[in-house]
């Protein structure tokens, strides 16, 4: 068997695209997932049962499926009553299942503040909701922050799965490379090895922020 990395060298700016739709899907769906978990995780914690009930069968949903099953849904099953975009659909397929993943860790971590900070806090005049978000979510935001850069780097490699819809991510064209070129094993080794990348860069950022999020403590 003869290796040839010359097709490789020769669709190497699509990969590039492929690298780019990729690193910004990941932001959007790093965003919605973070943002929205501390969200369903304050909501679930701090309302009445008839309102965090759903929220919790919305986590419960999300972490006991499939994501690949979750994008069918999404985009096929929807896609018969609302005509959504592909790339819609993957950042809200991608942000809710790891919406429901970082809204269980926040529930943790925000149980693990010390309930004395808040009485404290009280206790200086703070409002319920001023104490939550001044004193309460920052330490619970710290506390999680190994925890939510392990999911987000997980949810880079997530991504390749929205192929299945049609999105020009990574895999996808890669895909498409090799259907011209008929070389597989050069693509796939090349795009492994992006993937490789990509994840020590994030392990990189990772160490970074959990070391300012130390000195910050």
């Amino acid at each position: 068997m003869e290796f040839d990395f010359t097709p490789v060298i020769d669709y190497f700016p699509t990969l590039l695209k492929g690298v780019g739709v990729t690193l910004l899907i990941g932001l959007a769906v790093a965003l919605l997932s973070i943002l929205g978990g501390q969200l369903v995780a304050v909501i679930s914690l701090y309302t009445r049962k008839v309102v965090n009930w759903p929220l919790r069968f919305f986590i419960w949903l999300f972490m006991t499926t499939p994501l690949l099953l979750q994008l069918y849904f999404l985009y096929f099953g929807l896609g018969e009553l609302i005509l959504i975009p592909a790339i819609v659909v993957g950042i809200l397929g991608l942000g809710f299942h790891y919406m429901a993943y970082n809204a269980d860790i926040f529930m943790a971590t925000i149980r693990s503040v010390s309930s004395g900070q808040y009485e404290a806090s009280r206790s200086l005049g703070f409002g319920h909701l001023r104490t939550l978000f001044y004193i309460i979510l920052p330490q619970a935001f710290y506390r999680a922050l190994p925890q939510l850069s392990n999911n987000m780097i997980i949810m880079v490699k997530d991504i390749a799965v929205l192929s299945a819809i049609g999105i020009g991510e990574l895999v996808y064209v890669s895909q498409y490379a090799i259907s011209i070129t008929f070389r597989p094993f050069e693509f796939y080794i090349t795009i492994a090895v992006i993937y490789y990348l990509i994840n020590l860069m994030m392990e990189a950022g990772q160490s970074w922020i959990e070391r300012r999020a130390a000195y910050r403590r």
